[in-house]
């Protein structure tokens, strides 16, 4: 079995102007750390830039009660689509919607506190398979140009596919707290059996993998954050090499095309 350190790709920070105002958010990071069981690469930063204030309008903040941190989306006027290992050992959560800095009280911003969090059932900690989880706000939030639905994907990303992972995660290994700001990096995904020589068994048909070449990918505080392309999110920030964000190996994330049923069987909705 691949061994893996206990810490999580979420983080925590101290946050003003949202639910999380005032409040000392211990740093515990939910982004789970897998050791490669290939040879490890050194590379620069995490990459990637500030994204256009409210380009991704499903994006959503989660303030956890544990006094974590993770990234999510709309999927729905009441649904929200995150890790498996945000979710786990919560008991509640504080939605931020429409949030561009996180860490200001923007007019924009929608806050909402739900207690309704799933985990999936055959979550696994230690393989990380099934590292999904839903959260439904105690009322559906009204739409605007700042607070949106994305699309589930009726058809899979394939190897060599440009994706776009978004989040407020960590910029650097070296980073103590999350950015303020959105921000996004386009990458390309690479097939499973790459993905697999690195990790081994921790790679399964759920799981679909990015190429962090050159720094660039997620990070702490991302965790549970879309995977975009066209539209739609492909992905579920789940976890990094133990080698660290910036080592230039793969990073996971959860596929949702292979979990499209069970996403409705617990929500209603469909691509």
């Amino acid at each position: 079995m691949i061994a893996k350190l206990a810490l999580l790709l979420a983080c925590v920070a101290v946050a003003s102007g949202n639910p999380a105002a005032g409040v000392p958010w211990r740093w515990k990071s939910p982004l789970p750390k897998v050791t490669p069981i290939g040879p490890v690469k050194s590379h620069r930063i995490v990459g990637g830039s500030e994204a256009t204030p409210h380009a991704w309008p499903h994006q959503v903040g989660l303030f956890f009660s544990g006094g974590w941190f993770c990234g999510g989306s709309l999927i729905s006027n009441e649904w929200v689509l995150t890790a498996a290992h945000c979710t786990d050992g919560a008991s509640y959560v504080d939605v931020v919607m429409g949030a561009h800095d996180i860490t200001a009280n923007e007019a924009s911003q929608v806050t909402v506190r739900s207690t309704n969090l799933i985990t999936h059932e055959s979550y696994g900690p230690l393989t990380l398979h099934n590292d999904l989880g839903l959260i439904k706000l105690p009322s559906p939030v009204t739409f605007n140009s700042n607070i949106q639905a994305v699309a589930l994907p009726s058809d899979d990303v394939s190897e060599g596919d440009l994706v776009t992972p978004t989040g407020w995660g960590k910029d650097s290994d070296s980073a103590t707290t999350i950015t303020d700001n959105l921000r996004q990096v386009t990458v390309p995904v690479i097939s499973n059996s790459d993905c697999s020589s690195v990790y081994g068994s921790t790679i399964y048909a759920g799981n679909v993998c990015i190429d962090s070449t050159g720094g660039k990918g997620v990070c702490s505080g991302d965790s549970g954050g879309p995977l975009n392309r066209n539209g739609k999110t492909y992905g579920v920030t789940s976890f990094v090499a133990s080698a660290g964000c910036e080592s230039g190996l793969p990073h996971g994330f959860t596929r949702v095309h292979y979990f499209l049923d069970w996403i409705e069987s617990h929500t209603g909705v469909t691509p």
